[in-house]
């Protein structure tokens, strides 16, 4: 059994939820970053999960997890990576915006927050690899990760 993300505010989802990786750079386009995404989610090797890239606008790739531990072939977590234009510099954010949880026969008595996100390896593994590309084409790129 499955449970969405549910409940209101920060304090009735797993911690995992919160992780994002934000990204400053001066010498790369937006366009260039967002390319970044699919080569980035391409190369991602996780036994438990793999990535597909779905929907990009001008200002955002979305992605989709599949955890391979699971029968069902629905995507278990969808993050997308979001891109803002300022003078002189691109700034670049992820950010869940939904997921499953991994339960088990005792979940009901794990509190909401304990719980792990499935697929969240397989997104840990982009944000370093996305991270990796982006230190290459921009060594003056500041990268950072929170919530995790």
């Amino acid at each position: 059994m499955a449970v969405q993300s549910v409940g209101s505010g920060w304090e009735a989802r797993p911690l995992q939820s919160k992780a994002s990786m934000s990204v400053a750079t001066g010498a790369l386009s937006a366009t260039q970053v967002l390319d970044l995404v699919t080569t980035a989610a391409s190369t991602v090797e996780d036994e438990n999960g793999w990535l597909r890239v779905g929907e990009r606008s001008a200002n955002k790739v979305s992605v989709s997890v599949r955890d391979m531990t699971r029968e069902s072939t629905e995507p278990v977590l969808f993050f997308d990576v979001e891109v803002d234009r300022a003078v002189g510099r691109v700034t670049v954010r992820t950010l869940i915006t939904s997921y499953v949880v991994k339960s088990g026969g005792m979940s009901a008595l794990v509190p909401m927050a304990k719980r792990k996100i499935g697929g969240f390896s397989a997104y840990r593994g982009f944000m370093d690899r996305y991270a990796k590309l982006l230190s290459q084409a921009d060594p003056a790129a500041h990268v950072s990760f929170s919530g995790d």
